[in-house]
């Protein structure tokens, strides 16, 4: 579980404790209560699916790197949250082990764009 995960559970948790002490409170509140409640699992359910499939959804790109001036093939970790299509370069093979670049190559224009493949109907 990510450190983003706890942190929304926490949350989600001292919500739902105000929104319950609200609704015994006041009776005819109970049915916006329960929306809350369940927008808010519904939340809560989507990015714990999110954090879980996103290391296991990762893109290799071979490609130009015009920083290390060689042909390389890379490992990306696709974003959710950024305006870049990745979010971080976890293998590289221009290194051996750890990236150590600034991984400036995350705004290069041709990975943003691929290619799809059109189908012509005669």
């Amino acid at each position: 579980m990510g450190k983003f995960n706890i942190v929304l559970s926490i949350f989600g948790g001292l919500i739902l404790a105000v929104l319950l002490l609200i609704s015994f409170a006041i009776p005819y509140v109970v049915l916006p209560i329960i929306i809350a409640f369940g927008s808010l699992v519904a939340v809560f359910v989507y990015f714990l699916k999110e954090d879980s499939s996103l290391s296991r959804r990762a893109a290799i790109k071979t490609f130009y790197c015009p920083f290390r001036k060689m042909n390389v093939e890379a490992k990306l970790r696709p974003s959710i949250f950024t305006y870049r299509t990745y979010d971080d370069v976890l293998k590289c093979s221009a290194f051996k082990d750890k990236v150590r670049c600034r991984k400036r190559c995350l705004d290069m224009p041709e990975l943003n764009s691929d290619p799809q493949t059109v189908a012509v109907l005669h």
